[in-house]
């Protein structure tokens, strides 16, 4: 009778160098995915930093939590930045900084959101001209919004489409 079985096959091993070769070659054990972190991390509200993020981990997740560990400390904005950093871990390889996520993200922040300038305007009575814009916008647009605004060419507005459009051609 065999003093090693195989717990996933049932192949029996008279040796453990034997057994311990077959579950290598026969059933090796996979490597943490991106997809693994996230399952680890599901329910995590970003921004987290680093350290944050390693103790979130419960003991269960000790294999993830050793790949956290290796990541650069940092505050980490989403799931996406963070499997950007796996992926550069992985690969050994920086990745390129005009990556789609990085850099739409930073350009919507600078820009100006037409949902940003609708909340603004919440209660306005149309049409309004753009001097009537900038009152009712008043202490709640921040100082870049009241330059955008300024912008704004001197004619009636009829609804937010008519400022969407605007905040298009002043963009």
């Amino acid at each position: 009778m065999a003093q090693f079985t195989c717990e996933i096959c049932g192949a029996g091993f008279e040796q453990k160098s034997r057994y311990e070769r077959h579950m290598l070659t026969s059933h090796p054990q996979q490597a943490i995915s991106a997809a693994d972190i996230e399952k680890a991390l599901k329910g995590v509200e970003f921004p987290k930093t680093h350290s944050e993020l390693v103790n979130t981990l419960s003991d269960d997740d000790r294999e993830v939590r050793a790949i956290i560990q290796q990541l650069p400390a940092k505050e980490y904005r989403d799931a996406a930045e963070l499997a950007r950093a796996f992926g550069e871990l992985r690969t050994h390889e920086k990745a390129p900084d005009n990556q789609p996520s990085k850099t739409g993200g930073e350009r919507a922040m600078e820009a100006p959101s037409a949902a940003r300038f609708a909340s603004l305007f919440a209660g306005i009575t149309f049409p309004a001209n753009r001097e009537q814009l900038i009152n009712h916008a008043g202490s709640k647009a921040s100082e870049n919004e009241m330059q955008i605004l300024k912008q704004f060419g001197n004619h009636h507005y009829q609804s937010m489409a008519d400022i969407t459009q605007e905040l298009k051609k002043v963009d």
